[in-house]
């Protein structure tokens, strides 16, 4: 029997981050909080070498950093690396000084209604902005794009406000777990369906985003691009005393589709196909051509699942549903892909060094995949030792799903 008195606790979720400085920069729904990291970090007090193989906006590498630790986070998707880099960057007082004189600059330019890019090759793109806002976003750009060749401390800050501002002035709704549309009012474009809104908008982002560069991290860090399947990014050399991470979730949710403005804003993707393999390669990874490609993947052999698992995945292939079939697979492979992580990180953690996974459980149809158990299962199976499982919170969604910290210890004698 599950405790009743678990709260959903919102300081543990993506919320917490939006008012903490640096941390809410960009928003992305499945991040998760500050304070759930730093909490863990005040548990290790005595480490100092942090990674996090499934980085996403960078959460855990920055709070390292403002520790004054060393964190490395790995990620796929080199607009997230990108985004962690920026975080966790020192900008001297000249730097910021420097952004907001450019800011200044430009604002004019851009009300002048002068050059502009051309939008992104977004599907239905006037879904995503009304046309006053695209306007606005494509003279913006062009501002940026054209007039700005100066230091990478520059062009990261000037490009963060334009992805806040990109986003402020959409029709994107947060009020689901990723994002929606506001198809009927479109209440976001109309309230800011004027020139000088935006003007304003822009400048107050930018005097977000000056006076939270101001607050540089003690220690040092950096994200990679990388596969957390492998982890062949990282040097042979290196060790890590702690590893905190979240991995995706099994939840069919994609990551790609709440970052594909600003990938596609920035460069990052030029079409639809590139987010559908930039998704297949992710662990549950369902965007697009990953989709499809589920059809025809097979589980491989030394792939190490319970038999609850096989039971679990049994009874989502039985259910009475078109997609179930699709539903199995995707869960199958996405506890492939996590026993090909589990073992491959093993090789970089100091002996006695703890881990700490922040994950969700599932439910598709009437079945509930307990993937706290399962990731415990693999850590033992892996030889950690000190395999615990912790209730975090209850997610807002069916009353069933959870969250957990998956904790455990590598021995202090290991053979690797």
């Amino acid at each position: 029997m599950r405790d009743n008195t678990i709260q959903q606790r919102p300081e543990f979720t993506f919320r917490e981050n939006l008012k903490n400085g640096r941390h809410g920069w960009i928003r992305l729904t499945p991040a998760y909080s500050v304070t759930l990291v730093t909490d863990i970090l005040n548990r290790e007090r005595g480490t100092f070498r942090i990674l996090d193989p499934f980085a996403g906006t960078g959460t855990t590498t920055l709070c390292a950093a403002e520790q004054g630790k060393y964190g490395v986070g790995i990620d796929i998707n080199p607009f997230l690396v990108w985004l962690g880099n920026a975080k966790i960057r020192r900008y001297t007082p000249s730097d910021i000084a420097t952004f907001e004189q450019t800011v200044h600059r430009i604002i004019p330019a851009v009300r002048a209604e002068g050059p502009k890019v051309t939008p992104p090759p977004i599907h239905n793109v006037e879904r995503w902005w009304h046309p006053p806002a695209l306007d606005f976003l494509c003279r913006l750009k062009y501002e940026l794009d054209t007039k700005i060749h100066e230091a990478q401390e520059l062009r990261d800050l000037l490009y963060i406000t334009f992805c806040r501002v990109l986003i402020m002035i959409s029709r994107v709704a947060f009020n689901h777990q990723s994002l929606s549309f506001n198809d009927e009012s479109f209440s976001q474009g109309h309230l800011f369906a004027r020139e000088d809104q935006y003007i304003t908008i822009l400048s107050e982002v930018a005097h977000l985003v000056s006076r939270s560069a101001m607050s540089n991290p003690r220690g040092t860090g950096k994200v990679i691009v990388g596969d957390s399947r492998m982890l062949a990014c990282l040097a042979d050399e290196e060790r890590f005393d702690l590893v905190i991470t979240s991995p995706p979730y099994v939840n069919r949710m994609s990551y790609i589709r709440e970052l594909r403005p600003y990938m596609y804003w920035l460069g990052y993707i030029t079409e639809a196909r590139e987010a559908g393999e930039l998704d297949w390669q992710t662990i549950g990874g369902t965007w697009g051509v990953a989709t499809s490609r589920l059809a025809e993947w097979r589980l491989a052999s030394d792939t190490f699942l319970t038999r609850d698992l096989h039971e679990i995945i049994k009874r989502i292939r039985s259910a009475e549903n078109k997609h179930s079939f699709l539903m199995a697979q995707y869960v199958a492979k996405y506890f492939e892909d996590m026993w090909m992580h589990v073992k491959a990180v093993k090789r970089w953690v100091q002996p006695g060094g703890h881990l700490y996974y922040i994950i969700g459980n599932a439910k598709f149809y009437d079945v509930v995949v307990p993937v706290e158990r399962v990731l415990a299962d693999m850590m033992r199976e892996s030889g950690y030792e000190q395999v615990s499982i912790e209730t975090v919170r209850k997610r807002n969604s069916k009353k069933e799903l959870f969250e957990y910290i998956v904790s455990a210890r590598k021995p202090k004698k290991d053979d690797q």
